[in-house]
């Protein structure tokens, strides 16, 4: 490599030089490189920006970011912008920039959303690498569809509640995982998280809209679901976008949803999962979508909106795979990209 190459932890100074780099180098409009309130909402870290970036003569050549999984000093951490100038002429200048990051001593380091022809390099640099399911329930109230594209029978929906029934379900808000959810339970969970993240990620997003429910035992919050609804051509859908805490109460859950489903004229209810016990899934009323056939689409992108099925590949340096769980909203799949939106304070 390019000795005048020199990596290092981006700082707060970087900020500008970062986002011109993303708006020139990796896309022209993206709103990380147009939305700087934004930037910084994501990926400020006091003095420091959680980007690793090369720079030659003083000039950014390229760049990796990363997003915590918690506050912990050794958190897991997601991979997003990774992207490489033309002109750096170092051709494993993006591994460095990943060897470095992976030298930080971080818990594990994992991406969702990579491309499958890179599965390999992935896999020669010592990562797992994988497809997540997804899994859907439809609203069969419902004559046609604007957003899914089903032609097949759906399986009637099949909920198991007897054993813990006793159980009950209500949206919350952060105040209700203070005290309630026992976190440190979970520490054993790759990815480990904690309720600064919940915070940031979903209650204070500063421009999507979550909605989160737990199920509890008395006072105390057993399980945290996250929901998204989104719309396309006035019909809308509901996203499990993540889950987290006692995977048995899953049931509960979709139980309700479902009922809101049907109230609000969801089109669908649907999931993105790794790791996730598939009986666990199918026994909450899910059918997994088989994404090689046409009889049932259900899509993934919606900014700009495609009616296909798209797979989620992930790769991780996870030891114990028993213990990852991913979901859509992990990384930096469930983030806006293109949209054009103002700086907010």
């Amino acid at each position: 490599m390019n000795s005048k190459n020199v990596i290092a932890i981006a700082k707060l100074d970087d900020a500008d030089e970062i986002m011109k780099f993303i708006d020139t180098e990796w896309r022209n409009g993206h709103i990380f490189g147009t939305n700087k309130s934004y930037f910084l909402y994501e990926y400020s870290n006091k003095d420091q920006l959680n980007f690793i970036i090369s720079k030659n003569n003083n000039k950014i050549n390229g760049m990796l970011g990363f997003l915590r999984s918690s506050s912990d000093e050794n958190a897991s951490v997601w991979t997003t912008m990774w992207k490489v100038s033309k002109s750096s002429g170092s051709p494993m200048l993006g591994i460095c920039l990943l060897n470095y990051l992976r030298d930080q001593g971080y818990k594990s380091v994992m991406s969702s959303g990579i491309n499958q022809s890179t599965e390999e390099i992935y896999k020669y640099l010592g990562f797992s690498v994988g497809l997540l399911n997804q899994y859907f329930i439809s609203n069969k109230n419902l004559e046609k569809y604007k957003i899914a594209d089903i032609h097949k029978t759906i399986k009637d929906d099949i909920f198991k509640i007897s054993k813990i029934s006793n159980l009950f379900f209500k949206k919350i808000e952060f105040r209700d995982l203070e005290g309630n959810f026992n976190f440190n339970k979970y520490i054993f969970r790759l990815p480990y998280k904690d309720s600064n993240y919940f915070n940031k990620r979903f209650f204070k997003h500063p421009i999507y809209s979550y909605d989160v429910y737990g199920v509890f035992d008395g006072p105390e919050l057993l399980s945290i679901l996250v929901t998204r609804t989104v719309e396309h051509e006035k019909s809308t859908c509901m996203r499990i976008v993540d889950f987290y805490g006692q995977e048995d109460t899953l049931n509960i859950f979709t139980w309700h949803l479902s009922k809101i489903m049907n109230l609000k004229g969801h089109e669908y209810i649907d999931i993105y999962s790794a790791g996730l016990n598939e009986e666990i899934i199918l026994n909450a009323g899910f059918e997994k979508l088989d994404v090689t056939s046409g009889d049932v689409v259900i899509p993934n992108y919606f900014e700009p909106f495609v009616q296909s099925n798209i797979g989620i590949r992930y790769f991780t340096d996870a030891n114990n795979l028993a213990n990852l769980r991913i979901y859509k909203a992990d990384g930096d799949q469930d983030r806006p990209s293109l949209l054009n939106v103002e700086d907010f304070s």
